[in-house]
């Protein structure tokens, strides 16, 4: 018995392994396509530390949903596989039965549920918070860090409130830079042309600030006071300007909590606040529902995945992933339209969030009694 317990427990752990790189990859390159994609092509320069980081940030909960899915997977392979080469049969003549010939699978549940809970409760949700700062601060952080890459090759930028710039790019800094400054209304009022730009970045008494060092630069400054009259300006040259432009606007401040960042124990001491309103003490309770019932996903998944894997009785492997496939899109579909009613107290999503896996453990149960019966 130890022989099959780690034969059939090898064989799910390595397609498991399979199954959940290629799925992350796949939501991974996902979710750089939909979030850096554009910024990637229009910059170039980004670092590639950035990238790498953004997916670092991305990974964690990116397998508590591949994780589950990829078990599934291989459940739904490997045994369709052992009862199309007629080794199930082979066991059950033995006189074992099918919960015997599953506890190396048990273990395996056991395992990767544990891993979900790590995940879903510490690791994912420091993740997220490390993303919402990021993302709506990419511009920032590139500003601060990497200047030359805030500008676009021969393309008007409007990144910087206030400002539309456009330039050549080259590796001794902007050519051909041309600038307009705006007012609180959007209405010119500085006009700059300089030959060569380089850009740095500082930090004035805590506030970060791009500074300019044009050479042969020609200034025209709008010299009437009253905002509708554009016809007079006061020109002037010079050699060499440094121009100060500052990046506190590019930064967003977001002072909402979002249930998904916060880690377990933050979220209980949200939850002992008296001054929550009833969504926000909704959509709370809900998240806390939800990171655990997501934790028994591949317990829930492997359930009902045994029975159908040895129904299919197919080897080709097109069979189980189409199977895997359906289940997996079922199951996180209802587990999705639960999420989205977190705000509807009178739903009570606390519980509906615990909804599929009912569904789905009950049926699983149902179709693995009927299967041991056999």
């Amino acid at each position: 018995m130890n022989i099959i317990d780690r034969y059939i427990g090898k064989q799910v752990l390595l397609a498991t392994f399979f199954a959940v790189m290629v799925l992350s990859v796949v939501l991974v390159l996902g979710n750089i396509f939909k979030e850096l994609l554009s910024q990637l092509v229009e910059r170039p320069d980004i670092s590639l530390g950035f990238v790498i980081r953004f997916m670092l940030y991305i990974l964690p909960f990116s397998l508590s949903l591949t994780i589950p899915w990829g078990f599934l997977t291989a459940i739904l392979l490997i045994f369709g596989r052992l009862s199309a080469d007629n080794e199930l049969v082979s066991l059950r003549m033995a006189g074992l039965s099918m919960a015997r010939i599953c506890a190396s699978i048990g273990v395996v549940t056991l395992g990767l549920t544990g891993l979900c809970f790590w995940l879903n409760m510490s690791v994912a949700p420091a993740m997220k918070q490390k993303l919402t700062v990021m993302l709506p601060n990419m511009i920032f952080n590139l500003a601060k860090n990497n200047p030359d890459g805030l500008f676009k090759d021969q393309q008007v930028m409007t990144d910087i409130p206030g400002h539309m710039v456009y330039a050549e790019k080259t590796e001794d800094g902007l050519v051909n830079f041309q600038m307009i400054k705006l007012d609180e209304r959007q209405r010119p009022e500085v006009f700059v042309i300089a030959k060569k730009v380089k850009l740095l970045s500082e930090m004035n008494e805590g506030i970060p600030a791009l500074v300019l060092e044009m050479q042969d630069a020609y200034f025209e400054l709008k010299s009437d006071p009253d905002p509708r009259n554009f016809t007079e300006a006061q020109p002037y040259f010079a050699e060499f300007a440094p121009m100060s432009i500052s990046l506190d606007r590019l930064k967003k401040k977001d002072g909402k909590v979002k249930p998904e960042t916060l880690g377990f124990s933050s979220l209980m001491k949200e939850l002992d606040k008296d001054d929550l309103e009833r969504g926000q003490r909704s959509s709370l309770r809900t998240e806390v529902s939800l990171r655990f019932s997501f934790s028994l996903a591949c317990a829930t998944l492997a359930l009902i995945g045994v029975p159908l894997g040895i129904t299919a009785q197919r080897r080709e492997t097109s069979i189980g992933f189409a199977m895997s496939l359906l289940v997996g899109i079922v199951y996180f579909l209802l587990m999705t339209i639960a999420e989205m009613m977190r705000d509807k107290e009178h739903l009570y999503p606390h519980i509906l969030v615990w909804l599929p896996n009912l569904i789905f453990l009950g049926l699983g149960f149902f179709l693995f009694r009927r299967m041991s019966a056999k």
